[in-house]
C-alpha cells in the first residue's frame, strides 16, 4: 500500500502534511517507513511535552487498559476523580470539566461565562471581549474570537456577541466593555504572529475592567500549559487567578484531552444538563494526565525548560549574526519563533521542506515564521544537532 497516495484518496484536504510516513518515535526522534531518522522540534505541536513512546506513560496506559476503557460522565471512574483532585490542588481552580481538545474547551468556557452571565439577572448579558493575532481553536466560537480572516474565511454566518481589542493595547479598552459584557478570553502567550508574552500593564487593566463589569476572565492555557513556558501554568508568572482556564495538549502528552478549570462560585450558576461530552474524563486520558501532571510539575524540570531555551536561543542568536536570517527571535520557555528575513528561496515552505529532507522537524506559524516547540525534556545534544541542521539549511537557501 502506497500511504501516501492513500492518504491524498481518503482524507479530507485539511493539511497539506510532510511528504513522509512516520513509522514510529521515541524522545525526541522521529523514523518514517524508510528508517529515516529526524530530530523533532514540534513535540506535536506543544503536546509530546515528555517525548514520544514515553515508558513510564506507555506502563500508565497499559495497566489502565487492562482495568477500564470507556464509560461516559454518566458513571464516575477513579482516574477523572484523581486527575480533577490534583489540578485543583495544583492550581487556583475548585472544579474542573473534561473534554477531548482545547477547542472544546473554548467553547465550553464561553458557554460557562454566558450562564454565569445571564444568572446574574441580567438575561443581554453574553458579549465577549477577545484580542488581535488570537487563536482560540478551529470550531466556529474559536475562530469568531479569532477575528482573522485567514481562520473565518468561508465559515459565515459566524457566532454574534464577540468584539476583538488589539492585544496588548490599553488605550481604548473600556471601551469595548458594557454592563452586558460576560467574559473576556485571552492567551496570555500568544503564538499566531509570534511569541508574544500578555503585558502585565495591560493584565493588570483586563483585571480591574473585568471587577468593574463583572465580566470573567477566561485564559486560554491549552498551548502554554503544562510546563511549555516553565511554569506549570502561564498565569502563575502574572500573580493572579482566571475565572475560567481551559487546558489540553500536554496534560496527556498526545493522547487526547481537554478541559476548563474555574472556581465554586461559578461552578453554582451551571446546571445539571447545560454541557455535555460523551468522551470527556474517559480513564486512560486521566490515568496518563495523572502521571504527566505529577512529572512536570517538578521544579527540576521546569528549571530545565529555562536553560534550554537558553542553549536554543545561544544558538538562534549565533546563527543571525552570522546569517542575518532572522528579522525577530522571541520566546516564552521551549516555545520560540523566528521570524525570516524572506528571499525568493529562503521562505517558511521551503526552509521546512529542506529541513525535513535533512532530518529535522519543525513548526509553521505563518507566512513569515517558523515555531518551535520541542519537548521538555529534550536532551542538549540534540538541540545542538537540530539547530545544525538548520543553519545548514537556511545557508543552501539563502
Amino acid at each position: 500500500m502506497n500511504t501516501l497516495n492513500e492518504y491524498s484518496n481518503y482524507i479530507l484536504p485539511f493539511y497539506a502534511p510532510a511528504n513522509f510516513v512516520v513509522k514510529k518515535a521515541s524522545g525526541s526522534i522521529v523514523w518514517d517507513t524508510k528508517n529515516k531518522k529526524y530530530i523533532d522540534f514540534t513535540a506535536g505541536i506543544a503536546t509530546t511535552n515528555l517525548g514520544h513512546s514515553n515508558k513510564l506513560l506507555s506502563k500508565i496506559i497499559n495497566e489502565q487498559t487492562k482495568k477500564l476503557w470507556h464509560l461516559s460522565p454518566l458513571y464516575i471512574n477513579e482516574p477523572a476523580v484523581a486527575l480533577a483532585k490534583k489540578l485543583c490542588k495544583k492550581t487556583f481552580a475548585e472544579k474542573v470539566f473534561f473534554c477531548n481538545s482545547g477547542a472544546e474547551a473554548i467553547d465550553g468556557s464561553v458557554k460557562i461565562a454566558r450562564k454565569y452571565g445571564i444568572s446574574r439577572g441580567n438575561k443581554n448579558k453574553n458579549q465577549i471581549i477577545s484580542f488581535s493575532s488570537a487563536f482560540h481553536g478551529r470550531l466556529l466560537t474559536g475562530i469568531a474570537l479569532s477575528n482573522s480572516k485567514a481562520l473565518q474565511n468561508g465559515f459565515h454566518p459566524l457566532p454574534k456577541g464577540i468584539k476583538n481589542h488589539p492585544y496588548n493595547q490599553i488605550d481604548g479598552l473600556e471601551e469595548k466593555f458594557s454592563e452586558n459584557t460576560c467574559a473576556v478570553v485571552i492567551e496570555l502567550v500568544q503564538w499566531q504572529d509570534g511569541i508574544i508574552s500578555a503585558n502585565k500593564k495591560f493584565i493588570t487593566a483586563l483585571k480591574k475592567l473585568c471587577k468593574k463589569y463583572d465580566a470573567l476572565l477566561i485564559v486560554d492555557e491549552v498551548q502554554s500549559g503544562m510546563g511549555r513556558t516553565g511554569t506549570l501554568f502561564s498565569y502563575e508568572k502574572y500573580g493572579f487567578k482566571p475565572d475560567l482556564m481551559c487546558f489540553a495538549k500536554g496534560l496527556a502528552n498526545g493522547f487526547p484531552i481537554g478541559g476548563i478549570l474555574t472556581n465554586n462560585k461559578i461552578s453554582d450558576a451551571m446546571t445539571i444538563g447545560c454541557h455535555g461530552t460523551t468522551f470527556g474524563g474517559g480513564p486512560i486520558a486521566c490515568a496518563i494526565g495523572c502521571k504527566v501532571l505529577d512529572l512536570i510539575e517538578k521544579k527540576t524540570l521546569l528549571n530545565n525548560v529555562f536553560k534550554k531555551e537558553k542553549l536554543f536561543l545561544k544558538h538562534f542568536n549565533a546563527m543571525n549574526e552570522e546569517l542575518s536570517c532572522f528579522k525577530d527571535i522571541k520566546s516564552s520557555g521551549l516555545w520560540i519563533s523566528l521570524e525570516l528575513n524572506i528571499s525568493n528561496d529562503f521562505n517558511v515552505d521551503n526552509l521546512i521542506k529542506k529541513c525535513h529532507e535533512k532530518g529535522l522537524m519543525i513548526l509553521k506559524a505563518n507566512n513569515t515564521m517558523i515555531r518551535i516547540s520541542p519537548s521538555l525534556i529534550i536532551e542538549n545534544e540534540l538541540i545542538v544537532k537540530g539547530n545544525k541542521i538548520l543553519k545548514e539549511t537556511i545557508l543552501e537557501l539563502q
